[in-house]
């Protein structure tokens, strides 16, 4: 399985869930710090295999690079978890290039791998293609986060198309749309918490595992089923 954004807090989620079930990995992410280090140790001690690929996927030569060094891999299972703002500005404030790297790293990227892995699942009549969306696809996201919003929202566009064309060869797709979970992503972008949370009517914010067990029954040859689906872990937002 090949899980990008893997060193976040459910990007590691998501690999070490897979791991445990027994899966080989690769895991993408932008650089190669100690969280990348603590998730091959996480992931090599269930006796699997373990690979990662360094990409910005806001940078087109880097995007290129990396589709072509996972064009040759067997990927029955493809989670797009990469993501975020890239740039927290407003939309007043907001500049082509902003938009441009928002969507190379949201949408952009996320289109190009499904499109790369797709032939060699419908070969093999199966596949499972899960995309991590956000809940500012369903709300829209703040006039800082719209740029992220949008994209998020066409990612899970992208998840019609696929299910349509997949569903023929076993191929199932489905979106993970999560709300407020408690992962690095929000001290990144500080905000009043305790008013947000208090937002939840399940007046807390989510696990990483809570995403990677929907993502791996999902993501997985337990689902056999599901397809063209939009998840939504938030607490009941």
């Amino acid at each position: 399985m090949l899980v990008t954004g893997g060193a976040g807090g459910i990007g590691q989620a998501v690999a070490v869930t897979f791991a445990q079930n027994g899966w080989n990995v690769v895991a993408h992410d932008r650089v190669s710090e100690d969280k990348v280090r603590q998730l091959k140790e996480r992931i090599t001690a269930y006796g699997v295999d373990y690979s990662l690929i360094e990409a910005d996927f806001s940078s087109k030569k880097q995007v290129n690079r990396f589709l072509a060094q996972t064009a040759e891999l067997q990927i029955d299972s493809l989670v797009n978890n990469a993501g975020g703002y890239i740039q927290a500005k407003h939309f007043t404030e907001l500049k082509l290039e902003d938009l441009s790297a928002a969507l190379m790293v949201n949408l952009s990227t996320p289109i190009l791998l499904a499109g790369r892995v797709f032939d060699g699942m419908k070969r093999r009549k199966f596949g499972r293609i899960v995309n991590i969306s956000s809940i500012a696809a369903k709300y829209g996201g703040s006039g800082s986060s719209v740029h992220y919003g949008c994209a998020k929202r066409g990612l899970e566009a992208l998840t019609k198309t696929l299910a349509r064309e997949g569903a023929p060869h076993n191929i199932l797709v489905n979106t993970i749309r999560p709300g407020v979970i408690d992962t690095d992503f929000h001290r990144k972008f500080p905000k009043d918490m305790k008013k947000r949370i208090a937002m939840i009517p399940l007046k807390k914010m989510g696990t990483a595992q809570d995403v990677a067990d929907a993502v791996f029954y999902l993501g997985s040859d337990i689902n056999g089923f599901v397809t063209n689906e939009i998840i939504t872990i938030a607490g009941g937002e």
